[in-house]
């Protein structure tokens, strides 16, 4: 079956071959367990395929450079797979002997087929992931998108290398801007969502339409106020502010016209609508069967979210209600726990845990919180009694944890975040759970820009991802008629939501990602779309292969360019998998397909493959063109990508 990793045990014979050599010499006997991580690959392939730097090897080593050539060249080309070492500019150049390499990469893409990139001998763990969580307010926003794409991925890649991995989502049904919807939508009588409009559309439109009245008639009351007062600069500063929420309220009102009006005399009529959204948020948490219809309203705006990502393929396998938690007593538990902590003290009045006698320099690294970040004390409970998000974030993770007895617990929430999910691990740690504080990964992404659109949950003002989705697939439809060829909608649908996810895996998670629609499409390089047709192009040399005899091989001909490119690309795939998993970092992987992709492409449009009159070497082109498929095909199931047979 052979190696699973072959690039690792190339490096890996290399290494052990110079540690052999250098037993005797080198003074620094640690070194030799570090000889795999100095081994480069050059950047240029006219210099080898891996290579070394004398001067440090040298250095480290206490023996001269003449001394580590004239003892390495000859044993390193006693190697099977070594075919020559050179020297150039203080580098030891290796090259790959690709007539014996190729047949045990091959060997291994033949051997573990889709299974080809987990790594043998990896400890499988059990492993949570949550993500998505976007508040039911609203539908799926582009930033609730990428969410949905990075979560997904996590999975995905855990799935893929053995590991029992859980989806979660945590429904936020306990909080302002959910009592705040609950509010506007009762004012409305609890309608029924209009034909044709989606329910998570429709209620946050409600949403937004509420939260924008409110905020306009506490503006007009201080603007009374500040004309009572002779203050005119502010006067005319709230004057701005209420044109701007009046402009926002009247393009809401373009679509659910008679809602805006009903809810806007409702709630000038009463005295103090905040109040009520206090009242309704007291009662959910309490569990008042009154208030009740919270979760009902919830419901329907979940109804729409499930809808969303079964359009985008993206999964779950449980739905936790915040609620839930809060009426099981399960935070009533965490709340008695804190009080009996050594560092609970009370912050203004307020129950808190403090964590300045635990913030030392080895913890802030045990729990990967930034030397630079200021924890101030995690308030537990508002004066009202009601409890605060991090709070039940406490109780939620240690059910996490319990529920699939998990090994590590990933939340996939924006970097604003950053603060109240330290302060969650560092709670967790405070209370006696060290191991869930540690394994407590905090996996965090940037925002998202769409060049021309302004984002506010609060003003109705975002680009859904349904919108998205709608705008790609009619796109693709574009696109293929140009082609001179017709798409399905499911077929658009399933180009649009992988050069979606193509796109968002390709930015650093640390990095804003700005959506450019003119290149998310580009058939030409570095896009889903563009994975997908090199895909379906190899698929198609390998149909019409089907007659052609593959055990004639001639392996030396692996020597050319460019199949040792390929073969040598094709090799790194395990290893790169297994440095994703360690880092979480997809981009890594988007870049390895990418360039995957445009060796092969090259190698199709300038070589001969089915029309290769050399049997040997035609079948050869054919191995490899079926490793391309094969590597490609696992690289778009670990990122969520639809595997077309046909584009």
């Amino acid at each position: 079956m052979g190696s699973s990793n072959p690039y690792r045990m190339l490096k890996r014979s290399v290494s052990n071959e110079i540690s052999k050599v250098l037993s005797g010499v080198c003074a620094d006997s640690g070194l030799l367990n570090r000889l795999e991580d100095m081994i480069e690959e050059p950047p240029k392939r006219e210099f080898g395929d891996l290579s070394i730097h004398l001067a440090k090897l040298s250095k480290l080593c206490g023996t001269s450079l003449e001394n580590l050539v004239n003892l390495l060249t000859p044993s390193l080309e006693k190697l099977d797979l070594i075919e020559k070492v050179t020297v150039v500019g203080g580098y030891l150049n290796i090259f790959v002997d690709y007539a014996v390499f190729s047949t045990q990469v091959l060997t291994a893409i033949t051997s573990y087929g889709d299974k080809y990139g987990v790594i043998d001998g990896y400890v499988r763990r059990r492993v949570v992931v949550e993500y998505v969580s976007a508040n039911p307010v609203h539908p799926l926003h582009l930033g609730s998108g990428r969410n949905a794409v990075l979560g997904d991925f996590l999975y995905r890649l855990n799935k893929f290398v053995g590991n029992e991995v859980q989806r979660r989502y945590y429904v936020n049904d306990v909080g302002l801007q959910v009592a705040f919807l609950a509010y506007g939508y009762s004012k409305l009588g609890f309608p029924e969502i209009p034909p044709g409009m989606k329910p998570d559309h429709y209620l946050g439109l409600i949403y937004a339409a509420t939260t924008t009245i409110i905020d306009i008639l506490k503006l007009k009351k201080s603007l009374k106020e500040a004309e009572a007062a002779g203050n005119f600069s502010k006067a005319n500063e709230l004057r701005g502010e209420i044109d701007s929420l009046m402009g926002d309220l009247a393009k809401i009102a373009e679509v659910i016209p008679n809602e805006v009006n009903v809810l806007s005399e409702k709630i000038a009529g009463e005295e103090d609508p905040e109040l009520e959204v206090l009242r309704i948020l007291r009662g959910y948490e309490m569990g008042e069967s009154e208030y009740l219809f919270v979760r009902k309203v919830c419901d329907k705006v979940i109804e729409g979210i499930r809808e969303t990502l079964e359009k985008m393929n993206v999964g779950i396998d449980v739905w936790d209600w915040e609620s839930d938690l809060v009426w099981e007593g399960r935070v009533s538990e965490i709340l008695e726990k804190a009080s009996n902590s050594s560092y609970f003290r009370l912050h203004k009045g307020a129950p808190a845990l403090f964590f300045d006698e635990l913030l030392s320099t080895e913890l802030r690294r045990r729990l990967r919180i930034p030397e630079a970040l200021e924890v101030p004390p995690l308030i537990l409970k508002r004066s009202d009694g009601t409890t605060l998000y991090t709070t039940r974030d406490i109780a939620y993770t240690l059910k996490k944890f319990e529920e699939f007895s998990a090994d590590e617990v990933i939340n996939v929430i924006a970097i604003e975040q950053t603060l109240s999910q330290a302060q969650l691990r560092l709670a967790l740690y405070a209370l006696g759970y060290e191991k869930e504080a540690e394994n407590l990964i905090h996996y965090s992404y940037e925002m998202v820009n769409l060049p021309g659109a302004s984002m506010s949950g609060r003003r109705g003002r975002y680009v859904t991802v349904d919108e998205l989705l709608e705008r790609l697939s009619g796109m693709v439809k574009n696109l293929m008629r140009e082609r001179g060829s017709e798409v399905s909608d499911e077929q658009a649908l399933k180009i649009a939501r992988s050069a979606i996810k193509y796109m968002i895996l390709s930015v650093s998670p640390s990095k804003t990602l700005t959506i450019d629609l003119r290149k998310i499409l580009d058939l030409k390089q570095n896009s889903g779309p563009y994975i997908q047709y090199t895909y379906v192009r190899a698929r198609s040399v390998l149909e019409k292969a089907e007659s052609h005899q593959l055990d004639v091989i001639d392996y030396e001909k692996a020597r050319k360019e460019p199949v040792r490119t390929l073969i040598l690309e094709l090799s790194k795939f395990p290893e790169v998998v297994s440095e994703v998993v360690v880092s979480k970092q997809p981009e890594d992987l988007i870049a390895y397909a990418n360039n995957l992709a445009t060796i092969f492409n090259k190698f199709y449009e300038t070589e001969p493959i089915l029309r290769e009159p050399d049997e040997g070497f035609r079948a050869l082109k054919i191995a490899v063109t079926h490793g391309v498929s094969v590597v490609l095909r696992n690289f778009m199931e670990i990122c969520g990508m639809d595997v077309l047979e046909r584009i």
